[in-house]
């Protein structure tokens, strides 16, 4: 079992290993038509837990508060190919939690490298046999009120961990990059967006440093509009954790959601795919569909637009390593045929 070490009033399990690199990236500038040392990365890819990325930070204290609350298992929504859900199932093995995964639709036909890796860590994944994926959350709620009854101890977490619990790990990231700013790190952040929770502790640790960070946070999946409310309050929230009041004001003056959602969640353009190979083939980097695809084809139109300007930026890299395990796959099955 891990050693949980204990922050303050919150416990977290020890999985990553931190900080994380960040260094600037003329390779990957170039492919996106940066200037000549205007593209820093932030190397969430290389957390250092299983195959890493950006949930290894929520996942430490997510599992912190289930093992203090005594839980007897996980209880999750997520799609088939959730990296969350997979990566969660492997942390919680370590620590003898089990997984209980509720997916939407039906079993998937082939390989699909998330749900085969949560199965071997363990995790059960029950599928709604609904589209509507409000149904993993119902599913999901019905499951926890029958084993809390019958004496279990189940702990809830939402979609990708958005809580103001799994918030922690990128309030905590935000002073990782705070003591990596020996060296003159861009001010200015691009993420990819999805459920917003390292979001939203990402901006509440930013209101919390006498920095002028500011975030660029691409949505991949929902409604910028919609989701920037859910941000906003959950980093709020966040803050309140570490005893911090923010004011949604100072929230907002640090945020610009922006929409990466074209041509639909999970879905990549040609002009996307075409970026995702030159970007792989100049780099090294795996690149997902789902996630950086789409926030680093936004930044590339940025940059071609000028919207930075000369302004040095810190493309922060979510991992997503099991996507492109999927795209990669997709693609060999294609050729064969």
């Amino acid at each position: 079992m891990q050693v949980i070490e204990d922050r303050g009033a919150h416990p977290r399990v020890q999985l990553g290993l931190w900080p994380t690199a960040v260094h600037r990236d003329d390779q990957l500038g170039s492919v996106l038509g940066a200037s000549d040392g205007q593209l820093w990365l932030k190397r969430d890819d290389l957390s250092g837990f299983s195959w890493g990325g950006n949930k290894v930070r929520s996942i430490e204290f997510l599992l912190g508060a289930a093992l203090a609350e005594n839980a007897t298992d996980i209880v999750l929504a997520g799609g088939p190919s959730s990296n969350f859900a997979a990566l969660m199932a492997a942390a919680a093995r370590t620590v003898g939690l089990s997984v209980q995964q509720f997916s939407y639709g039906v079993e998937p036909n082939g390989f699909v490298a998330g749900l085969m890796f949560g199965r071997s860590m363990g995790a059960r994944v029950i599928f709604t046999g609904s589209n509507d994926r409000s149904m993993m959350d119902i599913a999901a709620e019905r499951y926890c009120a029958e084993a809390t009854i019958a004496g279990a101890r189940p702990y809830r977490i939402p979609r990708g961990g958005a809580s103001p619990v799994g918030a922690l790990g990128f309030y905590a990231a935000a002073e990782e990059l705070d003591g990596q700013a020996h060296v003159d790190l861009p001010t200015t952040i691009v993420l990819p967006l999805g459920s917003g929770g390292s979001t939203a502790g990402l901006v509440a640790g930013f209101c919390s440093s006498t920095r002028p960070w500011r975030v660029y946070a691409i949505s991949v999946s929902r409604d910028p509009t919609g989701i920037e409310d859910t941000i906003i309050e959950t980093a709020i929230a966040c803050a309140g954790l570490h005893g911090k009041s923010i004011d949604p004001a100072e929230v907002s003056s640090r945020l610009e959601v922006c929409d990466g959602r074209d041509p639909g969640f999970g879905k990549v353009s040609s002009e996307q795919r075409s970026l995702m190979a030159e970007v792989t083939s100049a780099t090294g980097l795996p690149v997902d569909p789902t996630y950086n695809a789409k926030a680093l084809a936004w930044l590339k139109a940025a940059f071609r637009a000028g919207t930075f300007s000369s302004l040095p930026v810190l493309y922060w890299n979510t991992g997503g390593a099991l996507g492109a395990i999927d795209h990669m796959g997709a693609l060999g099955r294609k050729s064969t045929t």
